[in-house]
C-alpha cells in the first residue's frame, strides 16, 4: 500500500505507563479548551519576531572575523 513511503519514528515517552495514564488522568478539560482556544486567536500585528536579547551591539559577523583573526594569529 504505502510501498518507499518513509513514515517518522514513533512518539517516545521517557516514563513508564502507569505514570502517563496519572498524569493523563489529571488534566482538566477546561484548561485544555482554553489553550486551544488562545492557540486558534490571530495574533497581533507587533508581535512577528523577537530581537535577540544579547547585551551586545556587535554583529554576528563581526564578532566571527575577531575569532578567526585571533585563530590564526595565535593569540
Amino acid at each position: 500500500m504505502t510501498k518507499g513511503v518513509k513514515h517518522p519514528s514513533p512518539l517516545r515517552i521517557d516514563m513508564g505507563f502507569d505514570e502517563a495514564l496519572e498524569r493523563f488522568i489529571q488534566t482538566k478539560p477546561s484548561e485544555l479548551e482554553g489553550g486551544i482556544k488562545r492557540s486558534k486567536q490571530k495574533k497581533p500585528p507587533g508581535s512577528k519576531k523577537r530581537k535577540p536579547s544579547g547585551g551586545s551591539s556587535q554583529s554576528i559577523v563581526s564578532l566571527r572575523d575577531k575569532r578567526m583573526a585571533k585563530r590564526n594569529k595565535g593569540r
